[in-house]
């Protein structure tokens, strides 16, 4: 569904409000996935939530909400229209939720719990020159498993994408995992065959060899006596 909205020149323009579909994508391979300038996305700084640690996404636990807080900031001297901030699409599907105060713990009272409220997006506001906003971005995992979404920031003229990443586990898997991380062995150096090694020269044999004499045997007389005929 859309809704359409008219500014202060009575010029009417849409806001489409259909979640979008997101593919598979590949962080390791695509390092440009996660790596935001800042400095040339437009008057309008905006932090980057749930940000990677080591290279890797963070990792939470299934059941539990995990909430990252994601500042706003107007760094011109004039007012800047947010025209709104809303997820485009989330992997798997409603896994994330924006909120305008930060998201209250399972322990909170009967009251913050029911005055909390969050959605898949954040109605127009104006920053006012150097301003900040602070909004909140929660996950909470249902099952085990990269979770993934993709947010749209809508300022002035320009609009601003932030990608998440959160890896999901449950306590059993998160033991497991390893404390350092996998390091690979060195490789042993093969032996080069085009090198010579000198060796010793084989001993000579020596020319002195070992004489042993055998006991004389007397051929008895008989014996001779019957050689001789």
């Amino acid at each position: 569904m859309s809704t359409s909205r008219k500014d202060t020149w009575d010029d009417e323009y849409s806001i489409i409000g259909d979640k979008g579909e997101i593919g598979f994508i590949d962080f390791e391979d695509d390092k440009s996935v996660c790596n935001y300038d800042t400095a040339t996305e437009g008057p309008i700084a905006i932090s980057i939530p749930f940000p990677f640690v080591k290279g890797k996404p963070q990792s939470i636990l299934v059941g539990e909400i995990s909430k990252c807080g994601i500042t706003i900031a107007n760094t011109t001297s004039d007012p800047v229209e947010l025209w709104g901030v809303r997820i485009f699409c989330s992997n798997p599907a409603d896994s994330f939720t924006l909120s305008l105060k930060e998201p209250p713990s399972a322990n909170s009272n009967a009251e913050k719990l029911n005055g909390f409220l969050e959605g898949y997006s954040l109605e127009d506001r104006v920053l006012q020159p150097h301003d900040t906003l602070t909004i909140w971005l929660s996950c909470k995992p249902k099952e085990m498993g990269l979770h993934t979404s993709v947010v749209y920031f809508d300022a002035g003229d320009d609009r601003i994408e932030r990608v998440v990443f959160l890896l999901a586990e449950d306590n059993v898997s998160r033991s497991l995992a390893p404390n350092r991380p996998f390091s690979k062995p060195p490789r042993r150096k093969q032996s080069v065959l085009d090198e010579q090694v000198v060796s010793s020269h084989p001993s000579r044999a020596t020319a002195r060899g070992f004489k042993y004499r055998l006991p004389e045997f007397p051929i008895p007389s008989n014996l001779r006596e019957i050689i001789a005929e």
